[in-house]
């Protein structure tokens, strides 16, 4: 079996991106709204922080990770259901992890479904605190 390579996240590889998360999300991320020009924007915004991790080259993996200057955000962390269980996650979050650190952002927040069980429950057993007395709120403008 071919290595899986952990690099960044290209908008090259948008429509390889995007199908990966449809084959992991389902209808949980829209790509009507993380369509190329969102993904390729945030991408600029916040460049070579975001990761993939490549299999023969398929992508099998994502991390999309950002910061406003003040904290880190990690959005559609995913690995491939028959790639799970070998650290690639893990790599791509201490990729992106120290990309945020090079540019002075010790913080971070995420974002996992309440009923995707094994993610909760990875996030957790990684160090990552749940706040169940916040809610997330969103308003198309």
């Amino acid at each position: 079996m071919a290595k899986v390579v952990i690099d960044e996240m290209k908008i090259e590889n948008y429509d390889n991106i995007a199908l990966f998360w449809k084959r992991n999300f389902g209808k949980a991320v829209s790509t009507e709204f993380d369509s190329k020009q969102r993904i390729e924007s945030y991408i600029n915004r916040n460049p070579g922080i975001s990761s993939v991790a490549v299999h023969d080259g398929e992508i099998v993996g994502s991390v999309l990770c950002g910061h406003d200057g003040r904290r880190g955000t990690f959005y559609h962390v995913a690995v491939d259901e028959e790639f799970r269980g070998k650290g690639i996650a893990h790599r791509m979050i201490e990729r992106s992890s120290s990309l945020l650190k090079q540019e002075g952002i010790d913080t971070a927040v995420l974002f996992a479904h309440t009923d995707n069980i094994k993610a909760v429950t990875y996030w957790k057993k990684n160090g990552w605190t749940s706040y169940l007395n916040v809610l997330y709120h969103f308003k198309d403008l």
